[in-house]
């Protein structure tokens, strides 16, 4: 990021009247951050560039220019019709020799490929039937978590054409280091401390499994409602209210941990609570008209076009336990963390902050 980028932002941010602290302040920075930013001696992670775009009414391309990643290309293609949502998600194919672009729906609305089927069980050992080959299955990475953007990993694979291939679980952060302890899957994604997950997942893993924690990425978390807010939610202190229906994710999620201490410290016990098992279906019950706010990520409320709040940033880690570090599948996953563009993709289309994606954050046990 050179000095032209910092004079760019504080000639915008002189016109739009705001000082240097009151801007830091907007977009959740240090005043030193916004200074070094402008002095062209910081270069800004892609969430932060965002943040900064909205609240100076630019876009992240006139603000910084190619400082920031690699900016997406602009292309013309056939659209089906229809007014989606503000950068809805599309599929991108090429037919007849022309750019077609589909609205994707905000659900998973279809039927996904199975490896194989449970034909009995028991005693935790199971008959599955699949067609599938050893080589196949040995591909395979396991991945338990709650990250809507867990499914790039498999995109990715598969446009590398790589053998390995991504099976993704729907886990809370508790639930998902449950699974990696007893040998189930290769990956488990937490968020259970906000900044420092490590000291959260030593205490969980209390010395019995040697694991290596890896960064994914950085999100906000926040009350999602319905488009447009009807009901008027400002914060976490409308809970108090016995009409709202509230959707929260499950025990041992690490969002459903801060939400409950934050309301036990405002004295709020929410009336009609909804449990979800992740941050997707909080965001579908709300747009269903099944829940008038929620606690869930802003990439979700999104997806689903709905008014979000947001609470704080947080990290999205990964454990992988050490003796699985040389498996294939696990390779091709790190491989596929430290690739920029992989980084970039899942910062532009999740408005993640994937500056750190890939980097080991420290060793455990």
């Amino acid at each position: 990021m050179g000095k032209a980028t910092g004079q760019r932002l504080e000639t915008l941010r002189r016109a739009a009247g705001l000082s240097q602290s009151e801007l830091a302040r907007r977009a959740g920075l240090s005043r030193q951050a916004m200074s070094a930013i402008e002095a062209g001696t910081y270069q800004p992670g892609v969430a932060v560039a965002l943040r900064l775009a909205r609240i100076l009414a630019s876009s992240v391309e006139e603000l910084f220019g190619d400082g920031v990643g690699e900016a997406p290309s602009t292309i013309e293609a056939l659209w089906e019709g229809g007014a989606p949502i503000e950068r809805g998600r599309v599929a991108l194919g090429r037919v007849a020799g022309q750019v077609v672009a589909l609205a994707l729906p905000p659900a998973q609305l279809r039927l996904p490929a199975a490896p194989g089927f449970l034909v009995g069980h028991e005693k935790g050992a199971a008959r599955i039937e699949t067609f599938r080959s050893n080589a196949e299955i040995d591909a395979t990475l396991l991945i338990a978590g709650c990250d809507p953007a867990a499914a790039f990993i498999g995109d990715s694979l598969a446009r590398e054409r790589r053998a390995e291939t991504a099976q993704i679980l729907l886990r809370s952060s508790a639930a998902a280091l449950a699974a990696m302890l007893e040998g189930r899957v290769h990956v488990a994604g937490v968020h259970l401390g906000g900044d420092d997950n490590l000291v959260a997942v030593e205490e969980i893993l209390a010395g019995r499994c040697a694991s290596v924690l890896v960064h994914f990425a950085r999100w906000e978390v926040g009350l999602a409602t319905p488009a447009g807010n009807p009901l008027g939610i400002a914060g976490l202190h409308d809970l108090a209210r016995p009409d709202l229906r509230f959707a929260t994710r499950e025990p041992g999620a690490g969002v459903r941990v801060m939400i409950d201490q934050r309301l036990a410290s405002l004295g709020i016990t929410p009336v009609q609570a909804i449990e979800s098992p992740g941050h997707l279906e909080v965001a579908a019950l709300i747009a269903q008209g099944q829940a008038d706010l929620g606690v869930t990520l802003r990439v979700a409320a999104v997806a689903y076009g709905l008014h979000f709040i947001a609470l704080r940033e947080e990290r999205y880690d990964l454990v992988i336990p050490e003796r699985e570090f040389a498996k294939p599948p696990v390779k091709a996953f790190l491989e596929t963390l430290n690739a920029p563009r992989f980084a970039r993709e899942v910062g532009e289309l999740c408005a993640y902050d994937t500056t750190d994606m890939g980097r080991i954050l420290g060793r455990i046990g």
